[in-house]
């Protein structure tokens, strides 16, 4: 088990897919601008795949997918089907802006 500088337990994991957004907010565009990060540079589908066991062994129960805008990733339902399918997690959360969200409600 994870534990804090302050020896409590660590039980959730976020995972940021992106760092790209539809939406130009302060908070995540600020006047000057941002450098995106080159897409290549990113983690894989099968990356962060790989990552769900690791993360389970550890005693991670909850994860949170986060951006930038999650949903703006081709494919981040896969991903999401995928976390859901590994076993490990009790609760998956995404944080977005909720403008792409509506082809997803029903999965």
């Amino acid at each position: 088990m994870l534990t804090d500088n302050h020896g409590r337990p660590v039980n959730y994991a976020l995972i940021a897919v992106t760092d790209r957004c539809n939406l130009r907010c302060r908070y995540c565009m600020p006047a000057a601008g941002l450098d995106w990060v080159p897409r290549r540079d990113l983690l894989t589908l099968e990356e962060i795949e790989s990552l769900f066991p690791v993360l389970g062994s550890l005693g991670i129960t909850k994860i949170r997918f986060t951006g930038g805008e999650p949903f703006l990733r081709r494919d981040f339902m896969k991903l999401v089907r995928s976390a859901a399918s590994a076993g490990h997690f009790s609760k998956i959360a995404i944080t977005t802006n909720g403008t792409l969200t509506a082809p997803f409600v029903d999965e």
